[in-house]
């Protein structure tokens, strides 16, 4: 009988979220393409710079944000002066003076140079040195349930590990190893991660494509300047850097092999392959240059209905950040990375003023800042909050929902923590059609994406999330992000979707369930959101 009851009641409760409510169809009507085209359109022009974190062209994209939300009828959120939630970042910039100084035996000092020789993108924030001897270890591989592992009786601690990057390819791979690189994804963030743990102080991976030929198609992300939040961080305790062949091969020296020699060997091994470079030795000098600056969160308020759930809230998010300029000039707007999901915020918040009758929780919007630095807006404003924790019901953040399949969307962590915003969720879309796509909703996924934009920081402090993502593209982190390239009718369909799915939470006569703890905690990843 419990059985049928509990039948009926998912039933209903489907029917439910899957009808557009009346006192909610003004708003759903609202969100429109032509409207986000010309959201965006000044979101993503050249006059913006590219909108990177603490530049004039993040500062005009927030007044922008700032404005369109007050013109929707908007206030800031309760308490607070004004919709910049303003804080402090440190930025440090990596120098040529960045070196590494290779001993071998009773040799003179060899020293290799920043970006000629070896380049790292978590180089720390002030000025720093490790030094360490120098093991080969294959592939940086501990898998003891699969009967590998590249540190059984290899002591790394204190040590600077030399590895194969896991996408370095071969054409002749085959045996035991090929199968475990396919089967647990071995990546380079996932190598470093476990030689850290093993007490490594820093890794040389040698990369699956030419170290030239990486500076430059990457150079201007390679020379930004990096940034966290204040107080000042510690200098940096491990380093992940990726080294030139010939750097490689000169720490080799001692064992009569190299680099091509080894990965060949491994390619049909069927055993580790480790290497104790007894007569080399290394030291790695970080220099950077440091300052502070300003930047902000933009956060809009809408107060609820009711006069008890009022209190609680439903957040929309977006991060209005991107990666700025070159040198020369040339500007990454992020049409899609993320000005399609800041505008999507624009439109749903326009959506709920558009309404005659309002939600009974309130609903707030957040444009995040720093989201392309490693999500410091969103964690930010979670150390920070303008509304209680408790009292945030869910977030649902979007971040690039503009490109590839016209009618797909990938939905991350709806069931992470709350089965019932998931079904809130899929419910909603029957009214829209899309086709909602889990494939990156494992956390351990090996794009990581769960870990990789705002959400995640509201998911640790235990508040339900859905990240709404439609993929990456050739465009992604490079100039061709433009408008002209935005498939606008299939945002208007995602947006409405979001829309729908908050409408559901906002007026729940119930706080949103949550019925699942969290996932195992991660780290989000060391560069940008994607």
């Amino acid at each position: 009988m419990r059985k049928i009851f509990i039948a009926q009641f998912l039933v209903l409760t489907t029917l439910a979220y899957s009808q557009i409510p009346p006192e909610a169809g003004a708003g759903y009507e609202s969100i429109r393409a032509p409207d986000m085209r010309g959201l965006l359109s000044f979101l993503a022009d050249d006059a913006l710079e590219g909108r990177e974190t603490a530049t004039r062209g993040l500062d005009l994209a927030a007044r922008f944000l700032e404005t369109q939300f007050t013109l929707s009828g908007l206030t800031p959120a309760p308490g607070a002066a004004s919709m910049l939630q303003s804080f402090d970042v440190q930025l440090s910039q990596t120098t040529p003076n960045t070196r590494i100084e290779i001993q071998t035996g009773g040799a003179a000092a060899k020293t290799y140079h920043w970006l000629e020789d070896f380049f790292g993108t978590n180089l720390g924030m002030t000025p720093s040195e490790i030094e360490g001897a120098i093991v080969f270890a294959g592939y940086g591989i501990s898998a003891t349930q699969e009967k590998w592992d590249d540190y059984k009786n290899l002591d790394v601690r204190d040590k600077i590990v030399l590895l194969l990057s896991g996408r370095r390819l071969s054409s002749v791979e085959k045996g035991k190893l090929a199968e475990l690189k396919a089967k647990l994804s071995i990546t380079p963030n996932r190598q470093a991660r476990t030689a850290q743990e093993k007490g490594a102080r820093a890794v040389f991976f040698v990369g699956s494509v030419s170290l030239p030929d990486v500076v430059r198609d990457f150079r201007h992300f390679l020379e930004e300047p990096r940034m966290t939040l204040l107080p000042l961080a510690e200098p940096t305790q491990f380093a992940n850097l990726t080294i030139s062949e010939g750097l490689a091969n000169h720490l080799l020296a001692e064992t009569r092999e190299n680099v091509a020699v080894l990965q060949s060997k491994l390619a049909t091994s069927n055993k580790p392959i480790i290497r104790k470079l007894d007569q080399s030795r290394a030291k790695i000098t970080i220099d950077v240059n440091s300052w502070t600056a300003t930047t902000q969160n933009v956060v809009a308020y809408l107060e609820g209905s009711d006069s008890n759930l009022r209190k609680q809230a439903v957040v929309f998010s977006a991060h209005y950040d991107h990666v700025g300029k070159r040198q020369d000039g040339t500007v990454y707007n992020g049409a899609d990375d993320d000005g399609s999901g800041t505008t999507a915020i624009l439109e749903i918040a326009q959506a709920f003023a558009t309404n005659p009758i309002r939600p009974k929780r309130s609903v707030m919007f957040i444009g995040h800042t720093g989201e392309e630095k490693g999500l410091l807006g969103s964690e930010y404003f979670t150390s920070h909050p303008l509304l209680p924790l408790e009292n945030i019901v869910t977030n649902l953040n979007i971040d690039m929902i503009g490109r590839n399949d016209s009618n797909q969307v990938y939905i991350i962590g709806s069931d992470h923590l709350s089965t019932e915003l998931h079904r809130i969720n899929e419910s909603a879309n029957h009214q829209i059609g899309l086709n909602l796509d889990y494939t990156y909703n494992d956390v351990n996924d090996p794009n990581r994406f769960y870990y990789r934009s705002d959400h995640y920081n509201f998911a640790k402090h235990g508040i339900p999330i859905i990240f709404y993502f439609t993929g990456t593209h050739e465009d992604y982190h490079q100039p061709g992000d433009d408008v002209e390239k935005i498939n606008f009718d299939k945002m208007q369909k995602i947006t409405r979707l979001i829309y729908l799915t908050g409408w559901h939470v906002a007026n729940l006569d119930h706080t949103l369930v949550v019925d699942r703890q969290s996932p195992e905690a991660g780290t989000p990843s060391s560069t940008s959101s994607h």
